[in-house]
């Protein structure tokens, strides 16, 4: 009689596909970005993973594995079970992509390498079968090293009781029965150098602690890129098993990304960083993330630009923002090849402070002003500057916002408004004029005024009154006029000069008309033959009228000195004016006391 045992086979042939973890840039062939992969704490990935996998069943007996393709979900791709949830796993390839082809087959003896154990040893080559599209360093899994990873993500042994079988009662064949221990060899060697291929954490990102954790396996890292129908070099794995075992399985894993293989024209961005309140930013620097590229924001404009960013989806951010702002949340781009990406960013800044000017006039020509405490409220302590003795003033480091302006020692009888508000944008300069008004001096004579207007269209606007009111000639006869009695005006002859650098007289706005009763006239003569000096000529007929009365409204458009802020006022020479008494004419120009007001422009009108 024969007895036959069966035996693990010496040679096997392994042909399997297996699938790689890929986040594709840009290719002609249809794939999907790499999915970040589950959070994995305190759970192997292995029971996370398995669906996905390709397994190999290794028969030692007959020689034979058998490869068995992912589980395939509605989808028609492979599945992963998340949370419970079974998803698409539309980042993994399996054999349409990849192809592991093993040989050089071996089998030590028993303790050849450790007590009771047998290494099996394979070379594996990994065959790409995408067309124009390589296989380059996967970026997840997080790999050890450069280069496409092969890793074994699980083994078991295939536990049978063994037993015999008989033929014609004259051969016995006995079946040996598989159990025992197996684990990757060292023939997981990384990169080849000493100490590499040691279990590394591929998922959780922890340190691996030796028997602590079922995260962490040995490793081969291949070579840096696997062209397009290419094929790898070849790397020897391998299994110590127990001399007990028979069959084992094992799942393995090709981790790599992929890109086109011929070099796609990388594409830029471009853009400007801005704030509502600040204006354009400089300085502050863009980031590009996968990549590391950088711009900067320039002065003034606030624009940057980066070169050679590489297409696909790409993440900015920005950093060193003048203090005082915030970081706006982060931008994601698609950049195309050879193409520009513009990606603006809005930044929330608190105001800069700024200088407060200003000038302070009076209604009285003469009134002094040194002295004048001008006070702002500003967002912290108050803030004041001193008029010089034209009136102007200045208080710098002024907080961005509204407040108020309010003023303290004033002349002897003068009044200012309560408050005067103003609004500090960011960095300044922002002009706020102030009126105070004055007692008029009482000397004796009849009071010659002007009164300044800011009108529309950017105008401005002069009338000339003599307040016959304000004395009494004995020897002139009194006359009433709307109900005032005093003496009366029958004719006034002016030279009104005025600064042509800030002010350009308009001779079509000339609307004497227009000018409220009481009046010498409906119409002057005006005439300006003289650059900068206006005669005016105007009479009442009969004799005369009293009251304060308007003797000509003069309109003017601001001259490219006439900005904002500028001080403005005329110089009167009195050519004729006369008064009238039982039908003669009576000159009263020595009479008359000169009360010009100086102007300060604000804001043109619409």
């Amino acid at each position: 009689m024969t007895v036959t045992t069966r035996r693990p086979s010496l040679t096997r042939r392994l042909t399997t596909a297996l699938f790689a973890v890929t986040s594709l840039l840009t290719t002609a062939c249809a794939t999907e970005r790499a999915v970040s992969g589950p959070s994995l704490p305190g759970n192997s990935p292995v029971s996370q993973f398995k669906p996905a996998a390709f397994i190999a069943d290794v028969n030692l007996r007959t020689g034979k594995v058998v490869i068995t393709d992912p589980t395939v979900g509605t989808s028609g791709r492979p599945t992963l079970s998340i949370g419970g949830e079974e998803r698409p796993n539309l980042s993994l390839l399996g054999g349409e992509a990849v192809r592991l082809v093993p040989s050089n087959y071996t089998a030590s003896a028993p303790g050849a390498f450790a007590p009771n154990k047998i290494r099996v040893t394979f070379d594996i080559e990994i065959d790409n079968k995408l067309p124009g599209v390589k296989f380059i360093t996967p970026t997840w899994p997080v790999p050890p090293s450069a280069g496409v990873i092969l890793f074994p993500l699980d083994f078991t042994v295939t536990t049978t009781p063994g037993g015999t079988t008989g033929g014609d009662g004259n051969v016995i064949i006995v079946e040996q029965p598989s159990f025992g221990g197996i684990e990757p060899s060292i023939d997981w060697n990384g990169t080849r150098s000493a100490g590499s291929g040691a279990p590394f954490n591929f998922f959780n990102d922890v340190v691996c602690t030796a028997g602590a954790s079922s995260d962490c396996f040995r490793w081969e890292a291949f070579d840096l890129e696997i062209q397009p129908g290419g094929r790898s070099t070849r790397h020897t794995v391998g299994f110590d098993i127990d001399v007990t075992v028979a069959q084992f399985r094992t799942r393995m894993i090709v981790a790599a990304d992929l890109a086109p293989a011929v070099a796609v024209a990388p594409g830029s961005i471009s853009g400007v960083v801005t704030s509502a309140v600040r204006g354009n930013l400089s300085g502050v620097v863009v980031t590009v993330a996968p990549g590391g590229q950088t711009g900067t924001s320039a002065a003034t404009t606030g624009a940057y630009s980066i070169a050679a960013v590489d297409v696909g989806s790409r993440t900015l951010t920005v950093s060193n923002l003048p203090a005082g702002c915030t970081a706006p949340a982060a931008q994601t781009v698609i950049v195309n090849t050879a193409a520009n990406t513009v990606a603006n960013f809005s930044v929330t800044c608190t105001g800069l402070p700024g200088t407060l000017t200003g000038t302070i006039s009076s209604n009285v020509p003469a009134t002094v002003l040194t002295g004048i405490t001008v006070t702002a409220s500003n967002s912290g302590s108050p803030l004041s500057g001193n008029a010089l003795v034209t009136g102007a003033y200045s208080i710098a480091n002024v907080a961005a916002g509204s407040g108020t302006l309010a003023l303290t020692n004033l002349p002897t009888g003068c009044t200012a408004p309560a408050s005067t508000p103003y609004a500090m944008t960011s960095g300044g300069p922002v002009n706020v004029n102030i009126a105070i008004t004055c007692p008029v001096p009482t000397a004796p004579g009849y009071q010659y005024n002007t009164t300044w207007t800011n009108i529309a269209g950017g105008f401005v606007q002069l009338d000339v009154r003599i307040d016959m009111r304000t004395f009494n000639r004995p020897d002139i006869d009194d006359v009433t006029t709307s109900g005032v009695t005093g003496d009366p005006i029958t004719l006034a002859e002016l030279a009104i000069l005025f600064d042509q650098t800030r002010l350009i007289y308009n001779a079509a706005e000339t609307a004497n008309a227009t000018i409220p009763n009481p009046r010498l006239s409906g119409s002057a003569t005006i005439g300006a033959n003289t650059p900068g000096r206006l005669n005016v000529l105007n009479f009442a007929t009969g004799a005369g009228v009293t009251g304060n009365i308007a003797v000509v409204r003069l309109v003017f458009a601001r001259n490219t000195g006439g900005t904002t802020g500028t001080q403005v006022g005329t110089t009167t020479t009195f050519t004729n004016i006369a008064s009238r008494q039982a039908g003669v004419p009576v000159d009263i120009v020595a009479n008359v006391v000169n009360l010009e007001a100086p102007y300060i422009l604000p804001a043109p009108l619409p």
